[in-house]
């Protein structure tokens, strides 16, 4: 899997994982069941995120030039130091809001619901990770993607960016990119558990800054993924996103998938 499509992944775990999961269960993973990807608790040294601020993102996903069952799909993410909240879009019956609040110092994860009566409730666990083996990075890539950082240059939401193309095995990403912005991507990564993969470890494909609007294809042509950031706010946050007040809030206990 290539940094490019890892990173499309990763925004999309998260929330696909929450709309399954439901009050008092578990999702199950076995070892291997992501091609050697392990689930792990998360013991790494406290690292702070990069990114402070928000902003809501727009997720267009078309296979043969229609747009999918559930597309578009809508998250707002809060970042500050040391916690970072997902708020995906709602489309599930009998629940008005959902999100995943990240303990970057406490370790520890939320996953938070309200209800169609106002009901709120907050599981607690362990964060945690996925690793790979240790060989897995030389095995996994194939050739390196050809970055090209273009003389085009677009205004978006009052940010200028300038158009990178990046081509891979998979496929073809057109970015407009904020260059003079930090991207939260890596930080999302690490928060949402991916830090432990070698694509974490840099920016995806080379490319150094903030998508303000991304589109990848795939090699054969047939899916695509749009990205749009909107309400891009950087270096504020308000701390009230991030309480607990107000829910039950129940300890889940830890699953270690693979055992590293």
């Amino acid at each position: 899997m290539s940094s490019l499509r890892l990173s499309a992944f990763a925004l999309l775990l998260s929330p696909l994982l929450l709309s399954a999961q439901k009050p008092g269960t578990m999702p199950a993973m076995p070892p291997g069941a992501m091609g050697g990807v392990n689930m792990v608790e998360d013991k790494d040294p406290y690292e702070p995120n990069r990114f402070i601020g928000s902003f809501r993102m727009v997720m267009h996903s078309l296979k043969d030039g229609k747009e999918e069952k559930g597309s578009p799909y809508t998250m707002e993410l809060h970042s500050k130091a040391d916690m970072v909240l997902m708020k995906p879009e709602v489309k599930e019956k009998g629940m008005r809001e959902m999100g995943i609040l990240t303990d970057l110092k406490g370790k520890w994860q939320y996953t938070m619901m309200t209800d169609d009566k106002g009901k709120r409730t907050a599981m607690k666990m362990r964060k945690m990770k996925l690793t790979m083996p240790d060989d897995a990075e030389s095995q996994e890539d194939g050739k390196a993607p050809k970055v090209e950082r273009t003389n085009e240059t677009r205004t978006i939401e009052g940010h200028n960016c300038r158009k990178y193309v990046v081509t891979s095995e998979d496929g073809r990403w057109v970015g407009w990119v904020a260059e003079a912005l930090e991207a939260p991507f890596m930080d999302m990564m690490r928060s949402f558990g991916g830090g432990g993969l070698p694509q974490a470890r840099s920016a995806p494909g080379g490319v150094n800054g903030f998508a303000m609007e991304s589109e990848f294809t795939s090699a054969d042509g047939r899916e695509t993924m749009r990205i749009l950031t909107r309400d891009l706010v950087v270096g504020k946050v308000d701390d009230k996103v991030f309480s607990l007040q107000g829910y039950d809030v129940m300890e889940m206990p830890v699953f270690n998938f693979g055992g590293r």
